[in-house]
């Protein structure tokens, strides 16, 4: 039975269909909405109607309460007021606008497939039949499928996958479709991370390839085809891979996905320890556009050997051999290239035949003997004359696709020196020159910043001075702020050269440019939330997504990424196994600290707290910023003399903190060596990250800036404590500062560790950046990512029980970073990141104790602490600006420069100066008020007021009369200085 075909529209076309008609339907939904209304409106929602809650944005996006901080595309509104589904809410907003002409039909239930590459890759779960790669392979090489070594980039199979002859005549009619057929689907790659696929129609059970009948010509239909391209860009040289192309220093490249397959089960030892890789070409074009990874070294062509004499080809193509030499020619300044052909000269051999007939042992033998490329002198000419070819010209324009412009025409061409740059017609006279204006550069989507209430930019691509391909996210505003300066220096900084204005004229394409591929991206790491109702999802640093779901899974924004090399090395277990040393080392518990301060982030984030971290002082070579390193290395390698590290300074500006924040959001900031700031900047340094958003900037047009904001665990380390470099340089310490970032002094730590521990340690600068992505993986599979309230008050339970019984608020509050530690501890072990034996919560303990013992915590009594400060202030001065109220000896009152004055029973300090006088720490009737309860007021004026208005003997001056007991010095202290006969003995 033929299920019903459904009616169905694309996103693609639905999107924009909508755009400019939003208050159209609205209004066809029965909202009364006016284009250009701003007053609220009741909520059209059922289950809601708040009154005067609801408005449509001029976004044509409706915002409401009970949408909290998302907005509502139509689509959305449609299926909130008429209960309909997504794909129901398309169509009935296409018809709204008279698009009905967008609406399609699926002939049959699952049996509509798209054929590009990434619906191909994520083809419905009822449609797969994943086993069919690996039982393909098997086939071809005659191993058992348990027995395959499949590819690093992904192989899906389809249970049937539709297969069509091309249109008849001329090919204007439709396609044929000759049937459904079992296919196997691999991914494609290249060394700049673009994707593609390709399809291999294969047999039942993947045991070898369909029997698809033979085509209207006679020939035998080509069970293989590329995925459908979408756009113009050329998918040359994408391959499949074996192994990790991004490090390995040698790659071995075949013609064909089954003789690679052979060639990596000969060499699957090499691959799995990462000291080599395979590569597919499709087939010689894709062997000849192939370019190495970065880190390739050498290459080795695994070439077909095309040699054998046919009736019909009497000459022999050595198609095989052409492409391995051509792509020696085409690379052999950027590795060493070799080439082995496959079987005896004479023959038509490929190395899958090699396996088939000899086995894996005459694969390896035959690869390793590859002979060196050396390039003849036709080759040389050859290939110059390539270079000046139109292709590459067209390379160039897909790679770099220049905007369209009405008022402007540019086009890529040669200069005189042979490269190809952007040429901008100029009439001279009465003829047009094309004159070069800059290098290529070019505008690939447009971006929808998610997480900055959907404002636009543009994703572009600019050849950089090393001839490389280089993305920049822009923001679209940017344009319009002092001539685009920001957005011209970005392009430069990127690579961008240009000869007289041609930077201006970039930018005057960008202004113009309206692709029509949109990407959703993010602009930091760190926890957002999905589209309404949805789970939040986590972006890691390297631009990994985590949890996310919907047809639009937003992207970091490449310019917030940390670059390859940066966010990955090594492996989680090597890493494991560092941290698992540096926890075990005697007496080193803040080495657990930074291990655990590593997981704190994703957490803290998670449940809405505000951002906190500790400080680990102590005397140099504790092994402070090793604790940062074991931190940082969950996410990034920590460097400090890496930009993007997550490990930086602490000598930084305002400004460039604010930066390093956001960029740590939802991971983790380490500042190393606290003694590069001035104390009173380091105060407001506390403060700010604490905020979890920048300054409020205004920019050139009057307008405020987009702050920075972040979400994030700090991890300081110094040699004093905040508290002594910020009063040292001149600062007012307060209890704020020590209950967002307690301090933890290492003092009496053990250091005289081990050789052999410290080097294991040291390994994490070669394993970094698994574990943290890892956590939030775990922590997402294991759904907690939903369960934020109930860790919330876990780690609410927790500072509780750390600060103790009768703690107060503001100890309680200082407990709260180690609260955090000890429950992402917990939970990483829980997951299985953080070693098991790891003892959390002994480290825990010992950190909240060394902060309890330090001068900080007095911090979190005010009282006490404004009265130490005090006495303290009270006793520098007194002598030489606190003076007696009586004259001196000599008959004279000194009150120059007099702060204060002192009698036999009472210390004056006016009203205006006990703030200062008491460190700041609390307002002045607070401070009197903690006086009168020690029993520290000498005098007042009456019950109601703690100050006096007239000191005896100096005049009427308001001032709080401390009792010169407890504040003052007597008559006896010291001795006074005088003069003594004397002599030599």
């Amino acid at each position: 039975m033929t299920a019903e075909a459904t009616r169905y529209v694309s996103w693609k076309d639905a999107r924009p269909a909508v755009e400019g008609h939003e208050v159209e339907i609205v209004n066809a939904l029965g909202i009364p909405w006016r284009a250009g209304q701003r007053e609220h409106i009741r909520c059209p929602y059922p289950g809601h109607g708040g009154a005067d809650d609801w408005r449509l944005t001029n976004k044509g996006r409706a915002i409401c309460t009970c949408t909290g901080r998302q907005t509502d595309s139509v689509f959305d509104i449609a299926m909130k007021v008429e209960g309909l589904d997504e794909e129901q809410a398309k169509i009935r907003c296409v018809e709204i606008v008279g698009r009905t002409d967008l609406i399609r039909e699926r002939s049959g239930e699952g049996q509509f497939q798209a054929t590009d590459a990434d619906s191909l890759l994520k083809a419905r779960p009822e449609r797969r039949d994943d086993t069919l790669p690996a039982a393909y392979l098997a086939h071809r090489l005659g191993i058992d499928a348990d027995a395959v070594l499949m590819p690093a980039t992904r192989a899906v199979g389809l249970k049937a996958l539709a297969y069509f002859d091309p249109p008849k005549g001329k090919g204007t009619g439709k396609p044929i479709h000759v049937g459904d057929f079992p296919c196997a689907v691999f991914e494609q790659t290249d060394a700049q991370g673009r994707r593609h696929a390709h399809r291999i129609y294969v047999a039942p059970g993947g045991a070898g390839k369909a029997d698809l009948g033979q085509a209207g010509n006679g020939t035998v239909r080509d069970r293989k085809k590329s995925a459908k391209r979408v756009g113009e860009e050329s998918t040359a040289g994408r391959s499949v891979i074996w192994g990790d192309a991004s490090r390995a220093p040698w790659g071995i490249v075949a013609e064909g996905i089954e003789t690679a397959a052979a060639v990596a089960h000969a060499f699957q030892q090499e691959i799995q320890d990462g000291a080599a890789y395979v590569v597919a070409g499709i087939n010689a074009v894709g062997v000849e556009a192939f370019e190495p990874w970065p880190e390739t070294k050498r290459v080795t062509v695994a070439a077909d050997r095309d040699e054998a004499v046919k009736i019909s080809r009497p000459n022999p193509t050595r198609r095989g051999e052409g492409a391995a030499r051509k792509f020696g020619i085409r690379n052999r300044e950027r590795v060493a290239v070799a080439y082995a052909l496959a079987g005896a000269p004479g023959t038509t051999t490929d190395w899958l035949d090699i396996h088939t007939t000899h086995g894996t042992a005459a694969v390896r033998a035959g690869i390793l003997a590859a002979e060196a490329y050396t390039a003849t002198d036709d080759e040389l000419r050859t290939e110059a004359a390539r270079i000046c070819d139109q292709d590459e010209l067209s390379r160039i324009a897909s790679e770099y696709p220049l905007p369209h412009l009405e008022g402007l025409t540019l086009a890529y061409q040669r200069t005189k020196a042979g490269k190809v740059w952007v040429h901008q017609a100029v009439k001279v006279g009465d003829n047009v020159e094309m004159v070069p204006i800059a290098s290529p550069f070019g505008v690939l989507a447009r971006l929808r910043f998610a997480d900055d209430d959907d404002a636009y930019g543009l994703r572009l691509v600019v050849q950089d001075m090393g001839g490389r391909r280089r993305g920049i996210d822009v923001d679209r505003a940017g344009f319009a702020r002092q001539g685009a300066v920001d957005t011209r220096a970005m392009l430069l900084g990127a690579g961008l050269r240009a000869e007289s204005d041609g930077e201006h004229v970039a930018v005057k394409c960008l202004k113009a440019a309206d692709p029509t591929a949109e990407i959703a991206v993010v602009r930091r790491p760190g926890w957002h939330q999905g589209e309404a109702g949805t789970d939040p999802f986590f972006v890691c640093p390297d631009g990994q997504i985590v949890g996310a779901s919907g047809d639009q899974v937003p992207e970091l924004s490449v310019n917030a990424r940390i670059s390859a090399a940066v966010a990955r090395g090594g492996s989680l277990q090597a890493w494991q196994a560092a941290v698992a040393a540096a926890c075990s080392a005697p007496r080193c518990e803040h080495w657990i600290i930074g291990a655990i301060a590593g997981f704190c982030a994703p957490i803290l984030s998670l449940c809405g707290l505000d951002t906190c971290g500790i400080n680990l002082s102590g005397m140099t070579s504790g092994g402070k910023t090793t604790a940062q390193r074991l931190a940082v290395s969950a996410w990034s390698r920590a460097a400090l003399d890496q930009r993007e590290s997550l490990l930086q300074s602490a000598r930084a500006t305002a400004n460039g903190v604010e930066l390093m924040a956001a960029r740590s959001n939802g991971t983790v900031l380490a500042m190393d060596e606290l003694g590069h700031v001035n104390g009173k900047e380091l105060g407001r340094i506390i403060y700010s990250l604490a905020s979890g958003v920048g300054k409020t900037r205004m920019g050139a047009d009057a307008q405020l800036r987009t702050s920075y904001t972040w979400s994030t665990f700090v991890v300081f380390s110094a040699e004093k404590s905040l508290e002594e470099k910020v009063r040292g340089d001149g600062g007012e310490w307060a209890g704020g500062m020590a209950v967002r970032v307690p301090d933890i002094d290492i003092s009496g730590i053990n250091r005289a560790v081990a050789q052999d521990v410290l080097d294991s340690i040291a390994t994490v600068d070669r394993n970094y950046g698994h574990a943290g992505p890892a956590f939030v993986e775990a922590l997402v599979a294991a759904g907690l990512h939903r369960q934020a309230q109930e860790i919330r008050r876990g780690i609410d339970k927790t500072a509780r029980s750390i600060a103790g019984v009768e703690a107060d608020g503001k100890h309680v509050r200082a407990a709260m970073p180690f609260a955090i530690l000890d429950t992402a501890g917990r939970l990483a072990q829980r997951l299985r990141i953080l070693p098991a034996e790891v003892d959390v919560a002994r480290a825990v303990r010992w950190a909240w104790g060394r902060f309890g013992d330090s001068s900080d915590a007095v911090a979190l009594d005010p009282e006490q602490l404004a009265t130490i400060n005090l006495r303290a202030w009270i006793a520098e001065r007194w002598g030489s600006s606190i003076h007696p109220t009586v004259p001196d000896d000599d008959g004279r009152r000194s009150m120059r420069d007099a702060l204060g004055w002192y009698d036999e029973d009472a210390v004056y300090i006016p009203t205006q100066r006990l703030v200062e006088a008491a460190g700041g720490a609390l307002k002045e009737i607070e401070i009197g008020r903690a006086l009168a309860a020690q029993g520290f007021i000498a005098k007042k004026h009456d019950a109601s007021c703690l100050y006096v208005s007239y000191i005896p003997k100096i005049g009427r001056v308001k001032a709080y009369a401390l009792s010169r007991k407890a504040f003052g010095r007597s008559d006896e202290d010291g001795l006074r200085f005088g003069v003594y006969a004397g002599g030599r003995a």
